[in-house]
């Protein structure tokens, strides 16, 4: 009926509209078709509109669908190629014309007058009762859309006309994808493939089903419709100097202000299968243009992303591998829209979960003829990026770094991941593994670290404890740890996080980070666990007089200083819960090394040691304690630890070198 009206009308209006429709009409009677055209028929029909009808007709084909070799490309907007199933917007778009009378030459009926008031001032009216499709979901009726079981559809037929108007500024294009293949592909202003990240999705299937994401332009200051053809012809957001291919890259993009400039912010929408096999086109968020400088981190881990994705997207491949790439799509995407520290440190967590998954089967993903490696390499920029100032992030990158400084033996990383350290980390290893990282909570991981790495320094005959690190941890820090208060479960997702980092490359972040305070709200640290740690230190320690103060430093000087030998039996006995005698043994080791521990001896001349035996602590924080010994401290802390330990530290300065001791007694 309402083509009928339209191609009957002599309106000026509509002139142009009925000429269309009569030579749309003449090409099918010529092409013979009298049903729906199979995929040659259409190819043949639509190129021959494209040679025969207006131009006006062409504007309306670019942004419905964009021409192949072997096919057509649809814009999501519209479809496919105008549609939704059995629901055609142009039938849509001419019953709307009828219904306001604009195919008329006199003036069209006073509801029009109403309900363009309506579509442009927002004033009050009765809706239309039609068919709207996936442009408004709240309008589309259907269960639960009103009072009763079922709503109907309402529409403003002014909405529906210009939308319909508007959508001609996305008219799409064929384009190339160098370097990649010869074919080509339709591609869609502000369009890309749909993720399902920054949002809540009830179904895993979103993205597979989806027809894309598009992300619509907000302004603020005026423009001409020039503009915004010339706006929507160029739109286009890149990302590490390629197009942005999907809805976490074009966050990225608008995070690093690679889209055209002049933009407040971007509404997003996503056009998901619901209601059976009918879509609709859902708003995803307000994502505001903001420059977020150190998104361009990234691009650092682009190449091996890529790869992953590809393998995490096998069909063979396990299905905890998409749940690790999803989380790393949703904390980028979160960090683009939101920035700051600890949106960016969800992403390095993020990492350092797939890198968790993916040494459980190491360079096994599916049937993927590419699966990644390890990741490794990041910047140390990505160490300030993260860095919250949290006690967490302080305790794990100091774990994160841990080494030995002779190179006999690897990395933390290596007791974490079966990673080749020789070749920097990039490669699986094979053999000479050293992994005890397991299930089990973190201070059962950590004691079980420093007992392989004790093990390891002995067998290979290292000449200090492999136990060194660019970056320290505060012993307020370390009193909180022992008593349990602080999050053991985030420390460990970014541990596996910064141990992704270069280490030779976090030299000039550590230069900014030297010694650390006790943190005067921390509880007071355990004695014992002051006695136990100076077994564990990773040099000599040596006296320097300072300030007028005795500092004991390790590292970095010519003198060999006090040389504590480690006593192997330490570590089971603090985990067997034998605190108390693994404290008597240190006591004897540190004697015996130059430095007198409290209590010291009773008049007759006999140590009392066994003192120390009287510590008793229960399994779990015997566990901790052992834990504990392996986080590293800085060198200032050392004092502190001697002076909760040792009577007269001068007596073990007199040992070590008499012209000072001299000195601080003249004083």
């Amino acid at each position: 009926e309402a083509i009928e009206s339209l191609c009957s009308t002599n309106s000026p209006r509509c002139k142009a509209y009925a000429g269309v429709i009569r030579g749309v009409r003449r090409i099918i009677q010529s092409e013979k078709i009298g049903d729906k055209p199979k995929d040659d028929d259409k190819a043949r029909l639509i190129r021959r509109y494209r040679r025969e009808l207006p131009d006006e007709v062409i504007a309306w084909m670019d942004a419905a669908m964009v021409l192949h070799a072997d096919g057509q490309g649809f814009a999501p907007v519209l479809g496919t190629g105008g549609n939704d199933g059995r629901l055609d917007f142009t039938q849509n778009f001419m019953q709307r014309l009828v219904a306001l009378g604009l195919h008329k030459d006199d003036e069209p009926p006073s509801r029009s007058h109403v309900w363009l008031s309506t579509s442009l001032l927002a004033t009050p009216a009765r809706l239309h009762t039609a068919s709207v499709g996936q442009f408004s979901p709240g309008r589309a009726g259907g269960p639960n859309a009103t009072q009763g079981f079922e709503g109907v559809s309402l529409i403003n037929p002014w909405d529906f006309i210009l939308m319909m108007e508007g959508a001609l500024v996305l008219a799409g294009s064929a384009v190339r994808r160098l370097g990649i293949s010869d074919s080509l592909r339709a591609a869609f202003p502000f369009t890309v493939r749909m993720l399902a990240a920054g949002f809540d999705s009830p179904a895993s299937k979103d993205e597979t089903e989806s027809r894309g994401e598009l992300w619509l332009p907000l302004w603020t200051r005026p423009t001409s419709l020039q503009e915004l053809r010339q706006l929507f012809g160029e739109g286009r957001a890149e990302v590490s100097g390629r197009a942005a291919r999907d809805g976490v890259d074009f966050a990225r993009a608008v995070a690093g202000l690679g889209v055209d400039r002049g933009i407040t912010g971007f509404n997003r929408l996503g056009f998901l299968k619901r209601s059976g096999k009918a879509f609709l086109a859902a708003p995803l968020g307000r994502v505001e243009v903001v420059e977020r400088s150190d998104v361009d981190l990234l691009r650092e881990v682009d190449p091996w992303l890529d790869l992953f994705r590809r393998a995490a997207g096998d069909k063979n491949a396990p299905p905890r591998f998409a749940s690790a790439l999803r989380r790393i799509d949703s904390a980028i995407f979160d960090f683009c829209k939101y920035g700051g520290a600890p949106f960016f440190q969800r992403i390095l967590i993020a990492l350092g979960q797939t890198e968790h998954e993916l040494a459980l089967t190491p360079g096994k993903v599916g049937q993927s003829k590419f699966p990644p490696g390890p990741l490794a390499g990041l910047s140390a920029d990505w160490i300030s990026a993260a860095n919250d100032g949290s006690a967490e992030f302080a305790v794990a990158r100091s774990l994160a770094f841990i080494r030995d400084q002779e190179r006999k033996i690897g990395p933390l990383r290596t007791n974490l991941e079966p990673v080749d350290w020789k070749k920097s980390s990039r490669e699986w290893a094979e053999k000479d593994l050293a992994v005890v990282w397991n299930p089990a909570d973190l201070p059962t991981n950590l004691a079980n670290v420093l007992q392989r790495r004790m093990m390891d320094a002995g067998r290979t005959g290292c000449e200090h404890l492999p136990l060194a690190s660019r970056f320290t941890t505060p012993l307020g820090t370390i009193a909180s740890f022992l008593a349990a208060d602080r999050d053991d479960g985030r420390i460990e997702q970014l541990t596996w996080g910064l141990m992704l980092i270069d280490p030779s490359h976090a030299e000039h972040q550590a230069a900014t980070q030297r010694g650390g305070t006790v943190d005067t709200l921390a509880p007071p640290l355990p004695r014992e666990y002051a006695l136990l740690k100076l077994l564990f230190l990773p040099q000599p320690l040596v006296v320097q007089q300072e300030g007028g103060s005795w500092r004991w430093w390790f590292g970095g000087r010519d003198e060999s200083g006090l040389t504590i030998r480690p006593e192997p039996r330490i570590s089971p006995l603090v985990r067997a819960g034998r605190v108390g005698e693994a404290c008597r043994i240190a006591a004897q080791r540190l004697r015996v090394s130059g430095l007198p521990p409290m209590p010291g001896p009773l008049l007759t001349g006999v140590m009392r040691d066994g003192a120390w035996a009287e510590c008793k602590v229960d399994l779990r924080t015997a566990e901790r304690l052992a834990a504990a010994l392996l986080i590293p401290i800085s060198s200032t802390s050392v004092n502190t630890l001697v002076h909760l330990v040792c009577r007269d530290p001068a007596k073990a300065v007199a040992a070590e070198s008499p012209a000072l001791a001299a000195e601080g007694a003249t004083e």
